[in-house]
């Protein structure tokens, strides 16, 4: 059985966060499993607007990024484009996190841009073999910070998920293999630790479009798989909706049974995504399942329309008509107003 740690953020200050992300890295013993000189932290910073749950919070980055330097560990920060739009280096910049790494004199990545290696994967039943970025390699120890939410494809993303953008040059070529191709992809990396920020959440139609929800919870692990299981009972989704988890388990990855130490785990009700609501996704997954349009589509330079439109959708009309309400919404807390009011108002100049 596995652990993880829950602490409760309290308070309207920044000191809030940074205690409840070092109480959940304390109760986890987090340095038992985190060895040096060098760490990767790997976040989530898959879009350039700022809209609280759909990235890692800046201030949960601070306070890991801090406690690592406190620590003794040179740090490296990063995350990967994504498919349809070359995001990072704007995110990292809107959300704050370049000027977290200058603070704090760690180095920022972007994942897309690093120099790759073959990684063989033993008895891959999708991947026999991936291409991962070569730094994945290079340090020593790999912390994963992702955010809670739902998602349109795999209902869950969240510790295993997060490592989804670790193979960053053809990933989306998988959307219908994620049952396997998630696990595998995290045996080829080999996280060793996960640090799960809840503070602001997502729900609904995820990881890009959804609901911003408060949860105000820091969880923390060795174990992704555990942490993966304890997610589903704590918004409310039956872990065998979520295949790869338990395939996850079956390849040696960790274990379903936890128990929860530290602050009390009160299990939240999240908005389950609705793939048909979500007429971009759901458009590619029906032809995905057309080999002669699949290829066409997905595998030639054709893929360049689809993606633009992808990103108009998020970008455009997504943000216009539902992001800046819930931006609003999120502003009315104190302490998120404090983290994020300084990021909206620089976003819009």
């Amino acid at each position: 059985m596995s652990t993880i740690s829950h602490s409760f953020i309290t308070g309207n200050k920044k000191e809030g966060v940074f205690k409840a992300v070092e109480k959940a890295l304390k109760l986890a013993n987090y340095k038992e499993y985190i060895k040096g000189p060098k760490v990767f932290v790997k976040v989530n910073l898959m879009s350039h607007q700022v809209v609280p749950g759909v990235c890692t919070s800046p201030w949960v980055v601070e306070a890991i990024v801090s406690k690592l330097k406190s620590d003794g560990f040179n740090i490296v920060v990063g995350d990967a484009d994504v498919a349809t739009i070359k995001q990072l280096e704007k995110a990292a910049k809107n959300w704050g996190i370049l000027d977290i790494c200058k603070k704090y004199g760690a180095k920022f990545v972007n994942l897309s841009k690093q120099e790759t290696i073959d990684v063989e994967i033993k008895n891959g039943k999708v991947l026999k073999k991936v291409h991962i970025p070569k730094i994945l390699r290079e340090v020593n120890s790999i912390i994963t910070v992702p955010v809670l939410k739902t998602h349109n494809i795999t209902l869950l993303t969240c510790a295993l998920k997060h490592q989804w953008s670790c193979i960053p040059n053809f990933r989306h070529q998988y959307h219908t293999l994620t049952a396997h191709v998630i696990p595998e992809i995290n045996k080829a990396v080999n996280v060793d630790f996960v640090l799960t920020d809840a503070s602001i959440c997502l729900e609904g139609n995820g990881p890009r479009t959804g609901i911003p929800k408060i949860v105000n919870s820091i969880f923390a692990s060795d174990d992704l798989v555990a942490m993966d299981k304890a997610m589903c009972d704590f918004i409310g989704l039956d872990y065998k909706k979520v295949p790869y988890v338990e395939n996850a388990e079956k390849i040696g990855l960790g274990t379903i049974r936890y128990k929860f130490v530290g602050d009390k785990v009160n299990k939240q009700k999240f908005i389950m995504p609705v793939l048909e609501e979500h007429p971009i996704v759901y458009a590619e997954m029906k032809l995905r399942n057309i080999p002669i349009i699949s290829h066409l589509i997905f595998k030639t330079p054709l893929f360049k329309i689809p993606a633009w439109i992808a990103s108009r959708y998020n970008t455009v009309w997504y943000h216009n008509t539902r992001g800046k309400q819930y931006v609003a919404q999120i502003l009315k807390n104190p302490l998120y107003r404090e983290e994020f009011i300084d990021l909206i108002r620089w976003q819009k100049k």
